[in-house]
């Protein structure tokens, strides 16, 4: 049954109306009529199962027929830190950084970051980010939407980092091996990692996160792509602490 996104929904007499982009994707989109099924999750752990009701020109009501818990979260809380990726790249890593389960993206610049888009664009970008996000919750069946972060430069971005947290920084020429740091960090309950640009971050960025208490972390000799890096470390941080497997 298809999902939707609502947040804060308004109920009455069992009805709720859909209106902006969801109401559009209902109709112009998947072509969903009265009668039809659908889901919509508002973002804090509700869902409401309904079927249409009414098609209005810009809204759509359904009936809401069932009220129920979105399925739990993974138990251990992961934000991303990414600097800027080129073209289409940084939409892609958003969508599958969601799917595998985000909780918080911070896309960030740094002195070897692709040229940056003027103030007009950023927004657009963050816009479309965000959109990306919602998207992406809805396909993989995610009841919360990750955060997405306005674009920020390198330093406010350390200073995002909760002292709770694993505070890692990825490096390719230095710092402790991924294993080793993954022994030594049981009962972690928050991860907050750093990606930088495909041309790598400089050793002044590197010492100034040792500063904030970040732990440089090498992979390996094997070279990978910033996105493909950010998705690998996801993936083991979830088999690790969180729900995969």
């Amino acid at each position: 049954m298809p999902r939707f996104y609502v947040p804060a929904p308004h109920i009455e007499n069992d009805l709720l109306k859909i209106s902006g982009h969801e109401a559009r994707h209902i109709r112009r989109v998947l072509r969903l009529r009265t009668g039809d099924g659908i889901i919509v999750f508002d973002g804090a752990g509700r869902e409401y199962e309904g079927v249409i009701v009414e098609e209005e020109p810009a809204a759509v009501v359904i009936k809401v027929r069932g009220l129920f818990s979105s399925k739990e979260e993974s138990p251990i809380k992961i934000v991303l830190a990414q600097s800027l990726l080129k073209g289409e790249k940084m939409d892609y890593l958003i969508q599958k950084a969601t799917e595998l389960g985000v909780n918080r993206v911070i896309p960030f610049f740094s002195s070897r970051s692709i040229p940056l888009p003027d103030p007009p664009k950023t927004l657009e970008r963050h816009q479309r980010w965000e959109r990306i996000a919602i998207e992406a919750s809805k396909q993989c069946g995610r009841g919360s939407i990750p955060k997405v972060e306005p674009l920020c430069d390198y330093p406010e971005m350390l200073s995002m980092a909760s002292r709770e947290s694993l505070r890692l920084i990825l490096h390719e020429k230095e710092g402790k091996r991924l294993k080793e740091v993954l022994g030594d960090s049981q009962g972690r309950k928050g991860i907050f990692f750093v990606v930088g640009p495909e041309g790598g971050l400089s050793q002044k960025e590197v010492d100034e996160s040792k500063e904030k208490g970040f732990v440089p972390v090498f992979m390996g000799e094997r070279i990978l792509r910033a996105e493909t890096v950010s998705l690998c470390l996801l993936s083991i941080f979830q088999y690790k602490w969180g729900d995969i497997g």
